[in-house]
């Protein structure tokens, strides 16, 4: 059993006459072949994938890559794929494919921003995991898409086949991947990307993670710096003399409620007195990373500042 996926990755803008660097150009397109077989590699998928060039196209530098997957084991059962589609998904989990529904890696790191470390694992029937940014908005994904985003070998690769060329051909100003089939859309990556893969590039990944989650009762804490103004977004806060929790999201809706309509402006010596969870991630290498959830607000205490008194106020 087995198919065949064409797809065109195209350097936008290039002159045809003037041509690419050879020495420059071929470990660009490895990567990319290697971007897609990585990905079959870290799912541990029942396949075999061959990766074929075929000649380039006049006009912009474009190159054809045929995709020849021989299915050794099943079919992807976790996306419950029809015969002959699962080369196709994994296109798509990785973003070179665009399918409405379906959130990418490359989704990810938009989203993110390339700063991939800030997620939680969230229990239910499909096993999945939640991303936040820096507004602490939140993003849901597979489990096998948070598997590649945490892989090294994705993380090399995208920024090879993406970023590198960017970078080596600054006239390009963008890159397009596209199935050579009718009904599907490319998918552009521009100069903003391009940050976002190398902030993506440095960071250090938590694919394999102990998650630990502690829950602390009637805290006090002082805010220290947020728009504090509803929405959601990555507070800090004080706990006892200088203890300082970043980033701090604030689950509660009644409170969020308050601070929309401006019934409630925190002040540095306003004290809250909250439920806390206190989310960790420990990986192989011992590093910790620590976030905060608000998930109830018991009280808000208003700093009142002191009364001057004057004489006659002793007199009286």
């Amino acid at each position: 059993m087995s198919s065949k996926v064409q797809l065109i990755y195209k350097l936008e803008n290039i002159n045809a006459d003037d041509g690419v660097d050879i020495f420059e150009i071929a470990p660009i397109l490895m990567s990319f072949g290697e971007l897609i077989r990585s990905a079959n590699d870290v799912l541990d998928l029942d396949q075999k994938i061959d990766v074929k060039v075929k000649p380039f196209r006049e006009g912009s530098w474009i190159t054809e890559f045929v995709f020849h997957s021989t299915i050794v084991e099943g079919l992807l059962n976790y996306l419950n794929s029809k015969e002959g589609n699962n080369l196709l998904l994994l296109l798509t989990l990785l973003g070179v494919d665009v399918k409405t529904g379906i959130v990418s890696v490359i989704d990810v790191i938009r989203f993110t921003k390339g700063y991939v470390s800030n997620f939680h694992k969230k229990e239910n029937i499909n096993e999945s995991f939640i991303y936040e940014n820096e507004k602490g908005e939140k993003l849901t994904v597979t489990a096998p898409v948070h598997k590649l985003v945490q892989s090294p070998l994705i993380q090399n690769n995208y920024y090879y086949s993406i970023a590198s060329p960017l970078e080596k051909f600054p006239s390009a100003k963008a890159i397009s991947t596209q199935l050579n089939a009718d009904g599907h859309h490319p998918q552009l990556f521009d100069e903003k990307d391009r940050e976002f893969l190398e902030a993506y590039a440095e960071q250090e990944l938590l694919q394999d993670v102990e998650e630990n989650i502690t829950d602390l009762k009637g805290i006090y804490l002082k805010p220290k710096r947020g728009s504090y103004s509803g929405e959601e977004k990555a507070y800090s806060f004080i706990m006892g003399e200088s203890n300082i929790l970043w980033p701090v999201s604030i689950e509660d809706a009644l409170f969020l409620s308050q601070l929309r309509k401006g019934e409630v402006r925190p002040f540095t010596e306003d004290v809250l007195k909250v439920d806390l969870q206190i989310r960790q991630k420990k990986d192989g290498k011992n590093k910790i990373i620590s976030s905060y959830v608000i998930t109830h607000v018991i009280e808000y205490i208003k700093y009142e500042k002191p009364k001057q008194m004057n004489i006659e106020d002793f007199l009286n």
